[in-house]
């Protein structure tokens, strides 16, 4: 039976440097024995008992492969922070994912061979380093701050760096995402979660030259306050796009006497058309799906017309879920 390795000391937790952990009295043949892994060098990471990882299962779906790369991303992050310059920071997808924040479909990597944006300001040279794309800005296009525990551009920041790599839908997509105002439990906007930005924030950060300005400049104008996720941002794009109306975005629902019962992602209040998106939660959340049904039903009870959009109706190309709405709000009256 194999010898199990000696246990390493508490303090160092997961993530840890090689330089870190011989101060403290560890043998350079215990950094490297297998229950460890050197994603950078000098750096270590304590193998989770679990670390198979079927996020490329053709099962997994859409939603769970965005999220185990995020989670990848990050934990590379805190492994490559253990021996990053005190003067770098993290910028680009990887601020992105530290940030939480939609990683688009057409932007998708293996997970497994995706290297860290990481930054530093001028003069300081951008880093040459395996698993690394170095970069280099200035203080007056980027602003830093500590997030999860990993220096990071902030949210405006992350999302004027995707410009170089992200398209104008992309960059809507994230600017939604970092603008969106959670609601309370109860329904109540004002969530216990502040936005990550505000649009003046993002285009504050568009301001400057840098590369890439162009499309955050392109994409500043579409971002909207109310979109709560990929799939919503991408339907509203495609409906204008297609020349339906500008829709009212996370719209609350009340009865004849003015009583809120809901909200729903996208409606045409003068049309009395409701547009959801139904994502994965939606399917697979069996509360979820009941409360929709109820929701629903109560629309329809009060004179709405409903139109529930699907994947497959918007991926990958939307003519499907324009061609529905369409059909609806013309059953109401509109005409282009």
């Amino acid at each position: 039976m194999p010898q199990q390795p000696a246990p390493l000391p508490p303090t160092l937790g997961q993530f840890f440097s090689a330089a870190e952990a011989r101060a403290l009295g560890v043998s350079p043949g215990r950094l490297r024995a297998a229950d460890l892994e050197s994603p950078f060098r000098g750096a270590r990471v304590v193998r989770a008992p679990d670390a198979t990882g079927d996020a490329d299962h053709p099962a997994t779906g859409t939603a769970e492969r965005e999220q185990a790369r995020r989670e990848h991303l990050l934990a590379r992050a805190r492994a490559f922070v253990t021996v990053m310059p005190p003067y770098a920071f993290f910028t680009g997808i990887t601020a992105a994912a530290i940030w939480g924040a939609p990683l688009p479909r057409s932007s998708a990597r293996n997970p497994g061979g995706e290297p860290l944006d990481v930054a530093v300001f001028a003069p300081d040279r951008p880093l040459r380093t395996s698993g690394v794309r170095g970069y280099q800005t200035t203080p007056s296009l980027t602003a830093v701050v500590r997030h999860r525990g990993l220096p990071v551009a902030c949210p405006a920041s992350t999302w004027a760096s995707l410009g170089r790599v992200f398209s104008v839908s992309q960059l809507v997509v994230v600017g939604d995402a970092m603008v969106h105002q959670h609601r309370r439990r109860n329904g109540d906007r004002g969530g216990v979660t502040a936005p990550l930005a505000t649009l003046d924030d993002l285009a504050a950060a568009a301001a400057g030259r840098r590369v890439g300005v162009a499309r955050l400049r392109q994409a500043l104008p579409h971002i909207r306050v109310g979109s709560m996720s990929p799939g919503e941002t991408d339907l509203r794009l495609a409906l204008t796009a297609g020349g339906l109306p500008e829709p009212a975005l996370d719209f609350d629902l009340a009865d004849a006497a003015g009583r809120r019962f809901g909200w729903t992602e996208i409606a045409y209040p003068r049309w009395r058309v409701l547009v959801e998106y139904e994502g994965d939660h939606h399917r697979t959340d069996r509360a979820q799906w009941h409360r929709d049904i109820a929701k629903h039903a109560r629309c329809r009870d009060l004179g709405w017309d409903v139109v529930r959009v699907t994947s497959a109706d918007l991926y990958p190309r939307p003519l499907a879920a324009v061609a529905r709405v369409r059909q609806a709000l013309a059953r109401a009256g509109w005409r282009p």
